[in-house]
C-alpha cells in the first residue's frame, strides 16, 4: 500500500525516506496475481470535477482502520457510467479493489452498477478473509458515488443503506492530502500538513495492520440464533411444552437391553415422541429421544462411533408403580447401573450410581425441547389430493363435467395459493446470507444436572479457564467449528473444533464422571450453578451446590451418553469414551520430537537451507513443513515446478539427518477445468451441493472460486484416499505426512466465514446436521490415504488437523489454530490443551510462539519453555510477521531456545510411553493436578494465573506467563518433589512456594515417587538418537518407592500390534530394590547408560546386581542422589539391583 501511495505522491522522495516498508514483496507473496497486477498498475487513478451535475463522488471507510475510499463517476443522459476513477488510502487489497471496481463498472447502468457486491470483487481478486473489507469498501464507494449522482437528479431515487458512511468534510480534506495524486494540488500546503497528518495515521496503519482483528461480528450471538434464542427463553420463562411418558407404553425389548417408552405432549393426545435407554458398555448409559411417525428422518449420526455393535448389557425393570419405573443394566454389582425414571407431570430420569446415589440428572429442571413445526408446511400436496374422494363420472354429462372440472382446477390453485401464503417462512438471515431453512425449526435441547458438583470440564474448543464458569448472564459457548483470526482469550466463541463432553468431578468423590452429547450440529450450552439444602438430624441443613447443563442444538435427536465412574477410578470415563468414539492414534515417533514451521517456506531451497541451519547453531528439529505456497497455484497434492523443482531430492535430503517433510492438504479444490483433480471429482459428481441439491456449491477460499468435496460420501473418501498414492501425489515420498488445515469447512465468502446450512450432502443430508463433523470426515479420508499409499499398508500416519469432533482422535493431532503472540495467549493455552486432552484428545498442541504478531525476545523463550512439555511441539507463524527461527533473536535467548528443545530431546523415551498410555488407555498426557491428586481440594480453586499441570503423573510443570516474572508461587501437593533443573528434593506438606524463574529456566518438578526414562546424548533429530542408551531417572517418594514405564518398538510400522513386535515393561523401586515386571518383550534391547536414584536417605555400602555383581556406584550426599554407572543392564531383560 505505501509503495503504491509513494508512487502516486508528489512527495515520494520524503515518504520513502521516512518510512520503511516492505509492502510489494509482502503482497507478492500473500495475494492473488489479480491483485498483485491491479496493485502494481492500478487503473483509473484520479478525480473527476464534482461540481458538475454529470458527477457522482463517493468517499467511505474509517481513518482509524486506516482505509478510506473516494470513488467518482461521469454518468451520461441515459444513466450509463462513461468514467469512474478511484483515489484510496488503504492496503494493497484496497488498491486492487478500487481498481478493479472501477473498471467493473464502466459501460453499466446505475441499476447494474448498484447491484456489484463485494462477493463479486472479492472472488475475482481472491482476496484472503482478512482482506474481504476491502471488497466491501468498494462496493459502498461504488453506492455511494451513485447516491450522490442521484442527489444532484431529483428524477433518481436512491436509498443508500445504512453501511454507507458519507465522511464530513474536514475528513475529505485530509484524505486529498493522503493521497496527493493530482500534480496540480499545492506542494506547500501538502508538506506542510503530511508530516503532522500523514505519519500518524500510516504508523497508526502499520500497527493495527488493517484492523486485522478478530471481527465478532462475523459470528452469531445467541440472540442472532433463533434456536438458541428461543430455548433460552424456555429457560427464562418456563414456557417449553410440557412432556410426560406413557406408562402403558413402557416395555423392555425382546433381547432383553434395551428400554422403550412413548412421550406425549401435553397438549396432544397421541404421543409423538418415543425414547429409548439402553447400556452399551459396562457403566455407560445411552439415552435416545426421537420422533415415532416422522414427516422428514431425522439425520441420525453415522462414521463418528468406532462401532454400533456394542456390548450390550442386560436391561431390567427392578421396580414400578404410578408414579416412576426403576430399571438396571448390568448384572454385577460393582458395574451395575440403575436408572430410574419419573413418569410425570414432566418428566425425568436419575442415574444412579450402585450405592444408589445420584450422580447426573436428566430433565431436572423440564427444560426439554424438541421442536416439530414442521409438520405442518411439510405435508405434501399432491397426497393431500389423493385424500380427497373422487365422484362417479356420469356419461350422458361430459361437457358438465368438463365445466366442472375447469372449476375445480380453479379451486384448486386458490387454494395452493392460499396455502403457500399461509406457510411459515423460517428463512434466517445473518451477514447478509440467507439460510432458507427448508425444513423449519427442529431444534433439540435438554438440561444435564450434576448433583453434587462444583465444577465441570470439557466442551473444547475455547479459550477459557479449564472450570466451565456460569454463562447465563452472558454467552453460552458454543459448538460450531468456524476459520476464526485472532482468537480472543476469555470467550466462549465458536473455534476450530468441536467435543460435545463434559467431565464432572463430584464434590468429596476420586471419580469422574461424563456426558456426550452426540450431535454434530450447531450447539449452544448454558452452564448453570444451583444450590439447595438439605436438613439432617444432627446438622440442621446441609448446603449442596450443583451444575447444570442446558444443551441446544439446532437439529438432530437427542442421543447421549452418560459416563459412570466408579469410586477410587479417576480415569476410567476415558476408557470409557474411547471405547465408543476410538483410542488415540499412535503415531511415528518422530511426531513427538520438535516440528519447524511458517507460512511460508517458499521454496525447496529455503528447507535445504533450514535442514543446514539447523546443525549449524546446534539445535535438534524432526520435522520442516510447507504451507500452502509450495502447490502449484493453490491445487493441492502438487508442487509448484518453479519453487519445488525436485520434491523427492528434497526429502532425501532431510531424510539423511532422520527428517521429515509435512505437506498441507485443504478440503477446498480449485476451480479449474484443465486441472485432472478436478476434472475427476466434477465427473464423478463429488462435491458438495447448493440447496437446490443439483447445482455445486461454489465459494471462495485460497485458490479463488473453489468447491468442497462431500465426505458423507464413501466413494468421495476412497477417491480422496486414493490420491495420497505415490504415483497420484508426484513428489511425494514416505517421508512427507499430510497437515489438513481450513476444514472447517473454512470459506471466505461463505456465512460465518464457512459453508452454507442448506447446502446438500449425499442422501439430500443438509449440511447443518453434519457441519462439526465435517473436519472428521476430511482426515478419515487422509488417514486411509496413507495407510494405502504403501504396499505393506504397515505404516503409521502422522496427520494434523485444525477441526476436530468427537472420534477425530483415531485419525490426527489437533492444533489450536491462529493464535496470536501474547502474554494472555500463552496463558491460556495451558487450559486449552488440558481442555481437550480431557474430552478424550489428548494428542494436541499450538503454535509455539504465536501465528500472528510479533512476539518479543522474552516471551518467544518462555513460550519454547512451556511447549517444551506440550504432546505436540511445533513452531508456526503467519507470513507477514518477523521471521524467528530458534537462533534469530541471538544470545542468550537462542541458547534458552535451544535447551527447551534439547530437553524435550531428552526426554523423548518418556513422552513415547505416555503417547503409547494413551493410545491403549486414552490417558490424558497433560493433565490438571487434581486428576493426579483428586484428595486435595485447594487444586480445584486454582486460577489460571497460577497455573501448573502434569505430564502424565510424573512432571509438574508451572508456566512463566507475564512479563518480567522472576519467581512465581508454585503450588506442590503433598509429597515429595525434586526441581528438575537443580534435583533438590522439596518434601512439601501440600502448600505453595515460592519458586525463581529467571529467564533462563521455568518451574518444573519431577513427582517423588516415579521413574522417568531419558536419553542424554541429545542429536540432530529423533532418528538419530534410536540406539542411543537410556538413562533412569529414579524420583522416590517418602515411602521410598518408586515406578515407571517404558514402551520401545520400531518408532514408524504397525509392528507393535501386528506382530507383536515391542518392548513394554515396568520398572519398580521398594525395598532398596531396583528391579523389572516385564508386560511384553519382543525387540531389541535398550542399553541402560546410567541409573540416577533421589531420595534415599541412606549411604550404600554396595550395590549389586542379580547375578550378585557389585556395581560401580557414585554417592552425592548434597543433592542426596546415588548414580551407578554402567550396570550392563537393558530395557527389555528382567533384572533387579540390590542396594545394601
Amino acid at each position: 500500500m505505501l509503495n503504491s501511495l509513494i508512487k502516486h505522491s508528489n512527495s515520494s522522495l520524503w515518504l520513502k525516506q521516512t518510512l520503511s516498508w516492505n509492502g510489494l514483496n509482502q503482497i507478492k507473496r500473500f495475494y492473488d496475481q489479480k491483485v498483485v497486477d491491479h496493485f502494481e498498475n492500478p487503473r483509473n487513478v484520479g478525480a473527476l470535477d464534482k461540481k458538475k451535475q454529470s458527477v457522482g463522488s463517493g468517499i467511505v471507510g474509517a481513518l482509524a482502520c486506516g482505509d478510506v475510499m473516494r470513488l467518482d463517476v461521469d454518468i451520461d443522459d441515459e444513466g450509463v457510467i462513461k468514467q469512474a476513477v478511484f483515489k484510496t488510502f488503504g492496503c494493497g487489497s484496497a488498491i486492487a479493489s478500487s481498481s478493479f471496481a472501477t473498471e467493473l463498472i464502466k459501460g453499466k447502468s446505475v441499476d447494474e452498477a448498484m447491484g456489484v457486491t463485494n462477493t463479486e470483487i472479492a472472488n475475482e481478486l481472491s482476496l484472503p478473509p482478512v482482506k474481504l473489507h476491502c471488497s466491501m469498501l468498494a462496493q459502498d464507494a461504488i453506492r455511494a458515488a451513485i447516491c450522490n449522482w442521484k442527489e444532484k437528479n431529483p428524477n433518481h431515487v436512491c436509498v443508500c443503506g445504512p453501511e454507507i458512511a458519507m465522511s464530513p468534510k474536514k475528513n475529505r480534506i485530509i484524505f486529498n492530502l493522503y493521497l496527493a495524486t493530482d500534480p496540480k494540488k499545492n506542494k506547500q500546503f501538502q508538506l506542510l500538513y503530511m508530516k503532522k497528518v500523514i505519519c500518524f495515521f500510516l504508523f497508526l496503519f502499520i500497527l493495527i495492520l488493517c484492523c486485522e482483528c478478530a471481527d465478532q461480528s462475523k459470528f452469531k450471538l445467541c440472540s442472532q440464533s433463533t434456536f438458541c434464542e428461543n430455548n433460552r427463553e424456555i429457560r427464562k420463562n418456563r414456557s417449553g411444552p410440557r412432556f410426560s411418558f406413557v406408562p402403558s407404553s413402557a416395555k423392555i425389548d425382546e433381547n432383553k437391553n434395551l428400554f422403550q417408552v412413548d412421550l406425549l405432549r401435553f397438549d396432544e393426545l397421541e404421543p409423538r415422541l418415543f425414547l429409548e435407554i439402553s447400556s452399551v458398555i459396562p457403566g455407560v448409559v445411552r439415552v435416545k429421544i426421537n420422533e415415532k411417525d416422522p414427516d422428514l428422518n431425522r439425520y441420525q449420526v453415522e462414521g463418528v462411533l468406532l462401532t454400533e455393535n456394542f456390548n450390550y448389557q442386560n436391561a431390567e425393570i427392578v421396580s414400578q408403580n404410578e408414579e416412576f419405573v426403576l430399571l438396571r443394566f448390568g448384572s454385577e454389582k460393582e458395574k451395575h447401573v440403575d436408572v430410574k425414571l419419573f413418569y410425570g407431570p414432566s418428566w425425568k430420569i436419575e442415574i444412579l450410581n450402585s450405592d444408589g446415589e445420584k450422580i447426573i440428572v436428566l430433565n431436572h429442571d423440564s427444560l426439554f425441547n424438541f421442536e416439530m413445526d414442521k409438520k405442518d408446511f411439510l405435508l405434501n400436496k399432491e397426497k393431500q389430493k389423493e385424500d380427497k374422494k373422487e365422484e362417479k363420472k356420469d356419461p350422458g354429462k361430459e361437457k358438465e363435467e368438463e365445466k366442472e372440472e375447469e372449476k375445480e382446477k380453479e379451486e384448486e390453485k386458490e387454494e395452493e395459493k392460499n396455502q403457500e401464503d399461509d406457510q411459515p417462512n423460517y428463512e434466517e438471515r445473518f451477514g447478509g446470507n440467507t439460510d432458507s431453512r427448508p425444513y423449519g425449526p427442529s431444534s433439540v435441547a435438554l438440561d444435564v444436572l450434576f448433583p453434587d458438583t462444583e465444577h465441570i470440564y470439557g466442551l473444547p474448543e475455547h479459550s477459557t479457564k479449564l472450570s466451565l464458569e456460569d454463562t447465563e448472564e452472558g454467552e453460552p459457548f458454543r459448538l460450531y467449528n468456524v476459520d476464526i483470526l485472532e482468537y480472543e482469550t476469555e470467550s466462549r466463541m465458536s473455534l476450530y473444533g468441536s467435543i460435545p463432553v463434559i467431565i464432572s468431578k463430584p464434590n468429596n468423590q476420586k471419580t469422574l464422571h461424563g456426558i456426550f452429547w452426540f450431535n454434530p450440529s450447531d450447539t449452544w450450552i448454558d452452564i448453570s450453578t444451583q444450590e439447595a439444602q438439605t436438613k439432617t438430624k444432627l446438622f440442621g441443613k446441609n448446603s449442596h451446590v450443583s451444575k447444570r447443563a442446558h444443551w441446544m442444538s439446532e437439529t438432530g435427536v437427542i442421543d447421549l451418553f452418560i459416563m459412570t465412574g466408579q469410586e477410587g477410578k479417576m480415569y476410567q470415563v476415558f476408557e470409557m469414551y474411547d471405547t465408543l468414539t476410538g483410542f488415540p492414534y499412535f503415531p511415528p515417533s518422530f511426531s513427538v520430537a520438535y516440528h519447524q514451521c511458517r507460512w511460508s517456506y517458499k521454496t525447496q531451497k529455503e528447507i535445504q537451507n533450514l535442514n543446514e541451519k539447523f546443525d549449524e547453531y546446534d539445535i535438534p528439529v524432526d520435522v520442516f513443513w510447507m504451507d500452502v505456497d509450495h502447490t502449484d497455484g493453490k491445487k493441492y497434492f502438487t508442487f509448484d515446478p518453479r519453487t519445488y523443482p525436485d520434491p523427492k531430492q528434497l526429502s532425501k535430503t532431510v531424510s539423511e539427518k532422520g527428517r521429515q517433510l509435512v505437506a498441507i492438504v485443504d478440503p477446498h479444490i480449485k476451480k479449474e477445468n484443465s486441472w485432472e483433480l478436478y476434472k475427476e471429482a466434477q465427473s464423478n459428481d463429488y462435491f458438495i451441493k447448493k440447496s437446490d441439491g443439483q447445482t455445486d456449491y461454489e465459494g471462495h477460499c485460497w485458490p479463488g472460486t473453489s468447491k468442497w468435496p462431500d465426505f458423507l460420501n464413501p466413494k468421495v473418501i476412497e477417491w480422496w484416499s486414493s490420491r495420497f498414492s505415490y504415483d497420484k501425489y508426484e513428489g511425494s515420498t514416505n517421508n512427507m505426512h499430510i497437515w489438513n488445515d481450513m476444514n472447517e469447512p473454512a470459506i471466505f465468502n461463505g456465512p460465518e466465514m464457512s459453508i452454507p446450512r442448506d447446502t446438500i450432502h449425499l442422501g439430500e443430508i443438509e449440511h447443518r446436521n453434519i457441519h462439526n463433523s465435517y473436519g472428521l470426515f476430511v482426515t478419515k479420508g487422509t488417514f486411509e490415504g496413507l495407510i494405502k499409499r504403501n504396499k505393506n499398508q504397515n505404516e503409521r500416519p502422522f496427520i494434523l488437523t485444525r477441526s476436530f469432533f468427537a472420534g477425530s482422535q483415531r485419525y490426527c493431532t489437533i492444533w489450536t489454530g491462529d493464535n496470536m503472540a501474547n502474554w494472555d495467549q500463552l496463558k491460556y493455552t495451558e487450559s486449552m490443551l488440558l481442555s481437550l486432552g480431557l474430552a478424550g484428545a489428548p494428542l494436541s498442541g499450538e503454535d509455539t510462539g504465536g501465528f500472528l504478531n510479533n512476539p518479543d525476545e522474552e516471551l518467544f523463550s518462555r513460550w519454547f519453555q512451556t511447549s517444551a512439555f506440550h504432546p505436540f511441539f511445533r513452531s508456526h507463524s503467519h507470513t507477514d510477521t518477523k521471521r524467528r527461527e530458534p537462533w534469530v533473536f541471538g544470545d542468550p535467548y537462542t541458547s534458552i531456545i535451544r535447551e527447551s528443545i534439547k530437553i524435550r530431546y531428552s526426554l523423548l523415551p518418556f513422552y513415547y510411553t505416555q503417547f503409547y498410555k494413551a493410545s491403549t488407555k486414552g490417558k490424558p498426557i497433560m493433565r490438571p493436578l487434581w486428576l493426579v491428586f483428586p484428595e486435595d481440594v485447594n487444586l480445584l480453586n486454582e486460577e489460571v494465573e497460577n497455573f501448573s499441570y502434569m505430564v502424565s503423573s510424573s512432571i509438574l510443570i508451572s508456566p512463566i506467563s507475564e512479563k518480567n516474572q522472576r519467581s512465581k508461587e508454585v503450588y506442590l501437593p503433598k509429597g515429595n518433589w525434586y526441581d528438575f533443573h537443580t534435583l533438590e528434593r522439596i518434601n512439601s506438606k501440600g502448600k505453595a512456594y515460592k519458586i525463581d524463574a529467571p529467564l533462563e529456566k521455568i518451574p518444573i518438578f519431577y513427582r517423588g515417587g516415579k521413574i522417568v526414562p531419558r536419553k542424554m546424548r541429545v542429536r540432530r533429530s529423533s532418528r538419530l538418537m534410536e540406539n542411543d542408551p537410556i538413562t533412569l531417572f529414579v524420583f522416590l517418594d517418602e515411602n521410598k518407592k518408586s515406578s515407571g514405564t517404558i514402551f520401545i518398538d520400531d518408532g514408524h510400522s504397525y509392528d507393535f500390534k501386528n506382530s507383536k513386535k515391542y518392548i513394554h515393561q515396568k520398572i519398580i523401586f521398594q525395598n532398596n530394590k531396583l528391579f523389572t515386571k516385564t508386560f511384553h518383550s519382543n525387540y531389541d534391547t535398550a542399553l541402560i547408560e546410567r541409573i540416577l536414584i533421589f531420595g534415599l536417605d541412606q549411604t550404600p555400602k554396595n550395590i549389586m546386581d542379580n547375578n550378585n555383581q557389585d556395581l560401580i556406584f557414585n554417592i552425592d550426599e548434597n543433592m542426596d542422589m546415588i548414580t551407578i554407572k554402567m550396570p550392563n543392564l537393558s530395557i527389555g531383560h528382567d533384572w533387579q539391583i540390590l542396594i545394601q
